[in-house]
């Protein structure tokens, strides 16, 4: 069982990476001055974003971080945003590789396999900076299924165990509410209506390959993300993630995730389905999951 904690940055842990980072840099920039004399040239990666159509689910992403290679040799991983020193002189072909939190886990960052690489020239002069704007896409071989909450029906259903039902706010009526397209799913819960477990409506196939479930979520109270299916026993329903609240009141905010389901997508199941279940903790009167943007993306058959 993953349990992927709150969307705050750590920050006791973000500022010692810089600062090993930035050791790490000065301690570099140190060898190389004294071994040839090189002086680095920088690369800085504000951001790296990503280009998708409305069939492939629109730009929502959250790509953390790049594998860097100049001319084929890998420079380093780093966390975005990130300004690079790189021993190069001239024009030199860069590839930025995005790469994200695998399960929303800090310490488990991977490229995406479903992203594509950017790759560029750039003039490498010694002290200067160029600045990057990487633009990734999702790569050929990509398949998706898709519940954007845009249209009148929905491909997920509401189980009979709920306390309460589906929530369809639009933009219109809830523009501080819905951040991406027309509108999103969700739901209230309180003391009179305290749980409820939504499911696709599709039946998975089994898939070889990478499989991963993309999922932008604003929630008050914590969610659970799991798998249902017939391993030829009956119905099981198996939790994969635990997903903490992003925030309450005037604070909460949207999230994305990336959920790697490909151990359960390798699998010979059958009535294969993803579910969302949630309880009103005991001591709340209320709490709200929304969410939007929900993928499952895999190599095409």
């Amino acid at each position: 069982m993953i349990r992927i904690p709150p969307a705050f940055p750590d920050r006791g842990r973000a500022s010692m990476k810089r600062s090993i980072l930035l050791f790490a840099i000065l301690t570099g920039v140190g060898v190389a001055c004294k071994k040839g004399d090189k002086v680095p040239a920088y690369v800085e990666i504000p951001a790296i974003t990503l280009n998708a159509s409305d069939s492939q689910g629109g730009t929502s992403a959250k790509i953390t971080d790049a594998w860097v290679y100049a001319d084929e040799e890998l420079i380093g991983v780093y966390e975005i945003p990130a300004r690079i020193p790189i021993l190069r002189e001239g024009t030199s072909t860069l590839m930025v590789q995005p790469a994200v939190k695998r399960n929303g886990m800090y310490d488990d960052r991977v490229r995406y396999p479903f992203y594509t690489t950017w790759t560029g020239t750039v003039d490498m002069v010694p002290t200067n900076t160029a600045t990057l704007q990487p633009v990734v896409q999702y790569v050929s071989q990509a398949s998706f299924w898709i519940e954007g909450f845009e249209d009148a029906g929905t491909n997920v259903e509401v189980t009979a165990a709920s306390d309460t039902t589906l929530l369809l706010p639009t933009a219109a009526e809830y523009p501080d509410l819905v951040a991406y397209g027309n509108g999103c799913g969700g739901f209230v819960l309180d003391q009179a209506h305290p749980y409820l477990r939504l499911h696709t409506t599709v039946d998975f196939p089994s898939s070889s390959g990478a499989v991963y479930l993309e999922l932008d979520h604003r929630n008050s109270i914590r969610f659970t993300v799991g798998l249902m299916f017939n391993a030829g026993s009956g119905l099981q329903a198996i939790p994969h993630v635990h997903i903490e609240p992003t925030g309450s009141g005037d604070g909460e905010r949207w999230n994305k995730v990336y959920l790697d389901l490909t151990s359960s997508f390798n699998q010979n199941l059958s009535q294969r389905n993803i579910y969302i279940e949630a309880s009103l903790p005991a001591d709340m009167t209320q709490g709200a999951v929304y969410l939007d943007n929900i993928k499952v993306v895999r190599f095409q058959p």
